[in-house]
């Protein structure tokens, strides 16, 4: 019995030391902190969260400029034929000291048109193939317009006689062009551009 009172002895400190060594040096099993959670990986051929928002932005077209529109110094170019037709009434003669020319422009509808375009007509001159005077803003705002097929409306239209060039001046007197643009946004298809001219103009 001696014997076993021994064995007990021995073996109660040696767990006692195994237990007190692993609370002081090993880990804390009770107390482990949880691992960083793994970033997430994309899948092959798949762009990145960030690349993909980018990449869904959508971008509004931007709607192309009208080439034949009158710029100084180039030569005259007609727009696409339209269902109107331009005609016009304006002096031939005017002298070189007056500030603007004026006159009358009809047009003519060969369909009907239903839309919203200018009071006025732009009107601009050009000297041996080359526009000298660009069209004069218009303040107003666009009115309606309403023509049956084979219909007319009269418009007032007026140019200005200084040059388009940078610091322009009066323009010399001589012989010159005329010609009046007409642009009508009907309700239901884009803005068609109707041209007439030449009409002759002298300065004198």
């Amino acid at each position: 019995m001696a014997r076993d009172r021994s064995y007990l002895f021995w073996v109660v400190p040696l767990f006692t030391t195994v237990v007190a060594t692993a609370g002081c040096g090993g880990p804390n099993v009770g107390t482990e902190q949880p691992a960083a959670p793994a970033a997430a990986a994309s899948q092959p051929g798949t762009a990145p969260p960030e690349m993909a928002r980018k990449e869904q932005t959508t971008v509004e077209p931007v709607p192309a400029q009208d080439d034949t529109a009158p710029r100084c110094g180039q030569p005259v170019r007609a727009p696409a034929a339209t269902a109107l037709t331009v005609t016009g009434r304006f002096p031939t003669s005017v002298a070189a000291n007056e500030q603007t020319v004026s006159g009358l422009v009809e047009v003519t509808s060969q369909a009907a048109v239903k839309g919203v375009g200018a009071p006025q007509a732009d009107l601009f001159l050009v000297r041996k193939g080359r526009i000298v005077t660009e069209p004069m803003p218009q303040d107003a705002v666009g009115v309606r317009w309403d023509l049956a097929a084979g219909q007319s409306r009269k418009i007032p239209a007026a140019a200005t006689l200084m040059s388009c060039e940078p610091g322009g001046d009066r323009l010399p007197p001589g012989d010159y062009e005329m010609y009046a643009r007409v642009a009508i946004t009907p309700d239901d298809a884009p803005t068609a551009t109707s041209q007439g001219g030449p009409w002759p103009l002298e300065l004198h």
